[in-house]
């Protein structure tokens, strides 16, 4: 009997944009059908479902790897049906001996750091271990900066996406939507942010919640609020042992898929090396929102800073015409305060055999 449970439950750890879990699932025939629900996340980072594709390919990544402990071999179909975009991907089961995965066992314990991490060099075995992730996959490249020259550069930019949230009502819509503000509504939701993941002090907190309001930042706007917002994200990325990025050829669907796949291989080996990750990303997002023209949620300033970060990450990750899909942080601390909590599996899968 095929392990579908199993399997489903594996994929369904995978990140997803403010935890929205844009999937459903398909079952029977020995396939897993994977859908996704553009409803899901309306953020303007989700630009031609492009943050949402990511997700679906951390969640295949999850599958491919829990299919080849739980044993079963896989052939995976990427966007089989162009005239059905939602179809993003089946992967056709077989049943085999279970292979040596050594990241099956991590699948449930990866999670998202956001304390301040301690400033230690990365080893050159983890070095070796992160920047060779994408080999897995076969497409794609994992980049790291660790000087703090280098990190500044790019920390800016990971400041700059911060300060945009709180400066563009679109973008703090969506994000205040998505918060979880007690115990009980995580538990009721299963979706979403705890508060309590964001990692904030508790005089940052009590501001937390004030900054829900759009009028009243708008006002703090004028004080310098999302400004000093975008610092302390600065110091964040600048806490990291290294800086990174996943980077791609081009900018289609298909490599945003393997970007996703990328970031869950590469997330797993810092889980099981005992590292500490963030992904710093949404802003890679917009850059290729307005690199395409779709700018009409932006104000020209806006527009501006964004042209100006692209350039900026360009020359600190050495690029041509690769494309920056992802940004993450990675280093050292203690175990985060909450975990994110998901939907129950009954609620996105159509049968389970």
């Amino acid at each position: 009997m095929m392990k579908y449970r199993e399997l489903l439950e594996a994929a369904i750890c995978a990140p997803s944009g403010d935890n929205c879990q844009p999937w459903r699932f398909e079952v029977g025939d020995n396939e897993i059908r994977i859908f996704n629900l553009p409803k899901k996340d309306t953020s303007l980072f989700n630009f031609r479902q492009r943050a949402s594709l990511v997700a679906h390919g951390a969640l295949v990544e999850n599958i491919l790897i829990a299919a080849s402990a739980l044993g079963y071999k896989t052939k995976l179909s990427i966007l089989p049906d162009r005239a059905n975009p939602d179809l993003v991907a089946t992967v056709e089961l077989e049943e085999s001996a279970a292979g040596d995965e050594p990241l099956y066992p991590f699948i449930t314990q990866r999670t998202t750091n956001r304390k301040l991490y301690k400033p230690l060099p990365l080893t050159d075995a983890q070095r070796q271990s992160l920047a060779s992730s994408a080999k897995a996959v076969g497409a794609g490249e994992v980049r790291l900066v660790e000087s703090d020259g280098e990190k500044r550069a790019v920390a800016k930019v990971i400041g700059l996406n911060d300060r945009l949230v709180f400066e563009n009502r679109h973008l703090h819509s969506f994000l205040f939507d998505h918060i979880r503000w007690s115990d009980e509504e995580a538990q009721q939701t299963r979706d979403g942010l705890d508060i309590k993941t964001l990692e904030l002090a508790p005089p940052d907190a009590l501001a937390f919640r004030l900054f829900k309001n759009y009028s009243l930042l708008q006002s703090l706007n004028l004080f310098g609020v999302s400004k000093l917002v975008g610092k302390n994200a600065e110091k964040l990325a600048m806490s990291a042992s290294a800086i990174c990025a996943i980077t791609m050829s081009g900018s289609k669907a298909d490599d945003y898929l393997a970007a996703g796949r990328v970031l869950q291989r590469v997330w797993l080996e810092a889980t099981r090396l005992g590292l500490s990750f963030q992904i710093m990303t949404g802003i890679t997002f917009l850059m290729q929102r307005v690199a395409d023209g779709e700018i009409g949620l932006l104000s020209p300033e806006q527009v501006t800073l964004i042209g100006e970060a692209r350039l900026r990450l360009t020359g600190a990750f050495n690029l041509t015409n690769e494309t920056v899909i992802l940004m993450f942080r990675v280093g050292r601390n203690s175990s985060p305060s909450v975990r994110s909590l998901r939907l129950p599996l009954e609620s996105v899968v159509k049968s389970i055999c």
